[in-house]
């Protein structure tokens, strides 16, 4: 007989009369199972082997019956002295039955325990470790996911109060900046505002660029006075700032930072207008105002602006400069605006508004002048709504740094890019607001798998069988080509970006013939549109300096275009038929160029021959081979720029390579120099060795243990977990080996350590690698980004709503898009969105 043994909104179950209902994983009695700790745990033993070793043997036991009547002889014989007392035959009793198993009655500590014992034991004996501090707020946070109920404030409660604990251990640690920052976040979600205002007035006392970044990030979440507030902010934190180089670039940050602001929440023109006003006083200052007070700098370069003649970046802009040398004497002109774009209908209103308002961002970015025929008030720029924010800088690098944060401003991404001072990456932050580039339509668009992928079936039947298809996945590392390009810019990448400005923009920042390194991002940039135009704009540029890293990008494109006989021509007239020393800067950059391509193309005996010539040795054989690491290393030791000193020990370790049986002398050459190098040059080079290994075994299908170079990628993604280079060279590693376990061990918490925004986005992405397999990761990714909102290191980022709601949208759960849309709101209030 069947009965409803259990009713609830979601359904009735029904089962057998008088059977009792089986616990499932979602009871709570269940769960309360799952979280208690454990009774007994495993504990290893103090000796290894069962039996004793003597002289290197096990000695084995001889037959029973023997041991029997020895045992019987020596009971006999033997005296009541050494007969076992009670106190022994108690204690030997009361020993438990297996050494390697706690009793139940014993107290055990958990893991959990045992990791909270040691880190309390550490800050013990050293209470001005700040790290110590930290891994034991993570680990107690850690109790707590960011998924579960009112996981937010609980969270904060126990940061404010493990913060505060570390400041009463030691005076010095008050002085922290990332305690400090951590401590004001964690107020802010359960402080009155008043006293979050007190804490962050006192906090900017200590000083220091990271915690008035973190203040002005705190005001703009707020937004108490709108854009206006911001604006004064900003006015604020600049007038804090000195003169120095690092004074400098904060100021960009600072710049840059605010005008972010502005575009996204819609006054794209004064963003743009900022950059402009700048840039002029910049790059086109006449020569009788160079060296005046910035004051009086200003009040020349309104005199300018109020022309309303064509500035940096507009059609037919001649600078400030050549308005002054003709005396002003220049009739200004309309803007030239692309007001003829497709127009979207929509039949709502409030869309058709919404849609309009996209339009003109898009196509309306630059100030209008003031007879130009528009509706929009806002869309003209008085001098007066930018000469708060302009800036004094005279560093070189203060320029550079301005030059690409407005390219990154009109959505062209540099990669690596980053104006934190901080020597310490858990700081820079900035990652939340400066990847606006991944919002882009074509960046969604890669980061989902498509509709037909998403339905893609893994299996199929024929003739009642089921058969497993053959994996697919989204992309592949070998399908960049056996070339030793690195391709900055994919077609994909610039496809929603203005052509036209951006070109514009690398032809008016450009800083004369020598502004090599500017250039060579201009060829990028050509490069990801047609690479036959980006060669005409390379001749252009030798024509003007034949340094060697205009040659080297030449030879690049010729390699990208496929002729690689051409390239070969280059690199000989360059280097071979050269007089040059080959210690001069730049020369290991096209040394290694060309080995790279010649062993790429198969052609070890060549690449040999280049490697040799580069350290200046002529001949062959084994004699020839020393020498040739002698200078090699020489080398090495007297580059001063470090990514010189990487070409030399890329050329090093592919001599290994081509006069060896395996990559194993080649991976010491890189361990040797790595272990010398920290920061951006450790990772860079630990990047080329892992590119090395894939090479050899991948492209050049030379036998090779797959072990080592899979060993070397998870080491390698534990120390840079965000470098998409090491997780592409991850995926492949797990490509075919159906262990799907282990990249979510590689994407999980990564050791307590807090996620960046570029982590998060790695993780989205990852759910649809392998074709087919996104629909069932979908509870997982959502989980990860519903945590990442609320995390103290992503939470306020606009970059990550609107992934999050991309997701939602993708997964046909439009309700739960609406929800987080209002969320999003109100965590940025200043963001327009796209």
């Amino acid at each position: 007989m069947w009965t409803a043994s259990h009713r609830s909104s979601k359904g009735v179950e029904v089962g057998p009369t008088g059977r009792t209902k089986m616990r499932s994983l979602t009871d709570h009695s269940a769960r309360a199972l799952l979280m208690a700790p454990p009774t007994r745990r495993v504990l290893q033993a103090g000796d290894t082997y069962k039996y004793q070793e003597v002289d290197g043997f096990l000695r084995l036991p001889s037959s029973r019956s023997r041991r029997i009547d020895e045992e019987s002889y020596r009971s006999i014989t033997a005296s009541r002295n050494e007969a076992p007392s009670d106190f022994d035959t108690e204690s030997n009793a009361s020993e438990p039955a297996s050494s390697g198993e706690s009793s139940s009655d014993e107290f055990t500590l958990t893991a959990y325990q045992e990791k909270l014992k040691t880190l309390e034991r550490k800050l013990d004996i050293e209470p001005a470790a700040i790290e110590n501090w930290l891994n034991l707020l993570s680990h107690i946070l850690s109790t707590i996911p960011l998924t579960s109920k009112n996981a937010l404030g609980a969270r904060s409660e126990m940061t404010i109060s493990i913060i505060l604990r570390a400041f009463a251990a030691d005076p010095r640690n008050e002085a922290s900046k990332m305690l400090r920052i951590r401590y004001l976040k964690a107020g802010e979600e359960v402080w009155h505002e008043k006293k979050v205002r007190e804490e962050w007035e006192e906090a900017l006392k200590i000083g220091g660029v990271e915690i008035w970044m973190e203040w002005m990030e705190w005001r703009i979440r707020t937004a108490g006075n709108g854009v206006d507030g911001v604006v004064e902010d900003a006015v604020r934190m600049l007038g804090v700032l000195g003169h120095h180089e690092q004074d400098e670039l904060a100021k960009v940050r600072v710049f840059w930072r605010t005008a972010v602001v502005l575009q996204h929440a819609g006054f794209v023109e004064r963003a743009m207008a900022m950059f402009q006003a700048q840039a002029e006083l910049l790059f086109e200052i006449p020569q009788a105002v160079y060296g005046l007070p910035h004051v009086t700098q200003l009040q020349h370069l309104e005199s300018f602006w109020e022309s309303e003649l064509p500035r940096i970046g507009e059609f037919g802009s001649r600078g400030w400069a050549a308005w002054a040398s003709n005396r002003g004497q220049d009739e200004p002109t309309a803007s030239v605006t692309k007001l003829d774009a497709e127009s979207i209908v929509e039949l709502d209103p409030y869309r058709q508004w919404a849609a309009e308002e996209l339009r003109m961002d898009k196509i309306s970015f630059l100030p209008s002048r003031s007879t130009d025929d528009m509706d929009d008030p806002y869309s003209t720029i008085l001098f007066s709504d930018i000469r708060p924010l302009l800036i004094s800088l005279t560093s070189a690098s203060a320029k550079n740094a301005f030059r690409i944060a407005w390219l990154s401003l009109a959505g062209l991404h540099i990669p690596g890019f980053s104006l934190t001072t901080s020597a310490s990456s858990e700081i820079n932050w900035d990652d939340r607001w400066n990847l606006s580039h991944l919002t882009q339509r074509s960046y969604l668009n890669a980061l989902f798998p498509s509709s037909l992928a998403q339905n893609y079936l893994r299996s199929e039947s024929a003739a009642g069988v089921i058969i497993g298809r053959e994996k697919e996945y989204a992309s592949r590392v070998s399908e960049k080509g056996k070339t030793n390009d690195v391709i900055m810019w994919r077609n994909q990448d610039v496809e929603d970006l203005d052509h036209s400005f951006i070109r514009r923009l690398f032809a008016d920042l450009r800083l004369g013939a020598d502004d090599t390194d500017w250039d060579i991002l201009m060829l990028a940039f050509e490069a990801s549109l047609n690479v036959k135009t980006a060669l005409k704009q390379s001749r252009a540029l030798l024509s003007q300096n034949e340094s060697f890293t205009h040659w080297a990008a030449h030879a690049q494109l010729e390699v990208i275009r496929g002729r690689v006989n051409d390239a070969r021509k280059i690199y000989e007239t360059v280097l071979t038929a050269s007089t040059l020393a080959s210690n001069i800067q730049g020369t290991s950059h096209l040394w290694w160029n060309w080995a790279q391509m010649e062993w790429l193309n198969g052609d070890s005996v060549r690449a040999l021959q280049v490697v040799l010539r580069s350290a200046g040795v002529e001949g062959q054989g084994g004699v020839a081979v020393l020498r040739c690491k002698h200078g090699l290393k020489d080398a090495i030791k007297g580059e001063k720029d470090w990514k010189g000193r990487e070409g030399w020990i890329k050329l090093h370790a592919l001599l290994e390579i081509l006069t060896g049986t395996d990559v194993s002398s080649a991976l010491r050459v890189y361990d040797d120099n790595g272990e010398r190098m920290e920061g951006p040059c450790r990772e860079s080079l630990m990047v080329a060795c892992l590119l090395t290994v894939y090479q050899y075994r991948v492209l050049l299908k030379n036998p090779m243990p797959p072990a080592i170079l899979r060993d070397r990628v998870e080491k390698a993604m534990e120390e840079y977990p965000s470098n998409s280079i090491i997780l592409g060279l991850f995926l492949e590693g797990e490509r075919g080996r159906g262990v799907w376990g282990r990249v979510r061990e590689m994407l999980g918490e990564n050791g307590g350590k807090a996620k960046d925004l570029a982590r998060r986005v790695e993780e989205v992405w990852v759910a649809g690698w392998e074709r087919g397999r996104w629909i069932g990761e979908v509870e997982r990714t959502r989980s990860g980004l519903a945590g990442a909102v609320d995390s103290e290191r992503t939470r306020g980022s606009h970059v990550l709503w609107r992934i999050y709601i991309e997701f939602e949208i993708r997964a046909d759960e439009l309700q739960r898009a609406k929800k987080l849309l209002f969320r999003a709101i109100g965590e940025c209030p200043l963001v327009k969105g796209k």
